[in-house]
């Protein structure tokens, strides 16, 4: 994809002395993308990096909020589009970094994957002039494989540990940053109406998985002061027994055989749908 600078496509806003927030406002609510930048110590780090539509890098640095004086780090959560598809635009200067069970998908723009799901009726404003949603993929970006604990280093005993979450994605991560006590939980759990809304169905997913990883977050949030949840979607969330309620009613939600076996079967019907591109013809 084109490096398209659109400084109109981005919003970004200030949360506190050290994190910031970037959304992309003119895309579709229920798949915009919450893109973290952390001001660490001696370097920084963006946690997700959007649909790569528009230049997320050189949007932050014309706030001045990225220099090339100082060392960026890149992690993507998970390796679908709305949240890997502007990682590119960082690859020749920044390490990029995602789960090695999501490596592949990323590092060579697998379409399944990556999901890309992006359609025309999504975007409030095109990007740039003459964008078609039907030429729309993620590319395949160089990068980094990581594993569970892997711990990033923003200088003096500044850090974020990765916490491996299979279940959205096999390679999904939540990251536990100790110096604020706070989450960041791409789309492994964020606000909606009720737990069992979290997604699971995708050609990515995994109902056992998913359970499995809810269970430890659920044993993880209770061992740990947890004061802010930065999700990869919605609103930040301040309380972490909203958290917990959330990932019980997903566990609830999956009690008998039925309610699993219904995931699955929507599972195989959508990973037909992207494997033969079927929504490209729907605009």
């Amino acid at each position: 994809m084109a490096q398209i600078d659109n400084p109109c496509w981005f919003t970004t806003k200030k949360i506190n002395s050290h994190l910031y927030l970037t959304t992309e406002n003119y895309f579709f609510e229920g798949n915009r993308s919450n893109i973290w930048l952390i001001r660490g110590k001696a370097r920084d780090l963006i946690i997700d990096c959007g649909l790569g539509v528009c230049d997320l890098k050189k949007h932050l640095e014309n706030l001045n909020l990225l220099s090339k004086d100082r060392e960026c780090i890149v992690l993507c959560t998970h390796s679908h589009f709305d949240h890997s598809g502007g990682a590119n635009h960082f690859e020749n200067e920044c390490k990029v970094l995602i789960h090695q069970d999501d490596y592949q998908g990323l590092r060579n723009g697998w379409q399944e994957e990556t999901l890309n799901y992006v359609k025309a009726t999504q975007f409030l404003q095109q990007p740039y002039q003459n964008f078609s949603t039907r030429d729309y993929r993620v590319p395949a970006t160089k990068c980094e494989p990581i594993m569970d604990g892997h711990r990033i280093d923003l200088g003096a005993n500044d850090e974020l540990i990765v916490l491996h979450a299979p279940g959205h994605t096999q390679g999904s991560i939540v990251c536990y940053y100790p110096r604020t006590k706070s989450l960041f939980t791409g789309d492994f759990v964020y606000n909606c109406n009720h737990g069992s809304e979290l997604l699971d169905w995708l050609p990515t997913s995994s109902v056992q998985e998913y359970l499995k990883s809810a269970n430890y977050m659920l044993d993880f949030l209770q061992e740990h002061e947890i004061k802010n949840i930065y999700p990869g979607h919605f609103q930040i969330l301040n309380d972490k027994n909203r958290v917990q309620e959330l990932l019980q009613q997903y566990i609830d939600s999956k009690d008998d055989c039925c309610s699993i076996a219904k995931a699955s079967c929507f599972q195989a019907v959508t990973k037909c749908f992207f494997r033969t591109d079927c929504f490209r013809c729907c605009h």
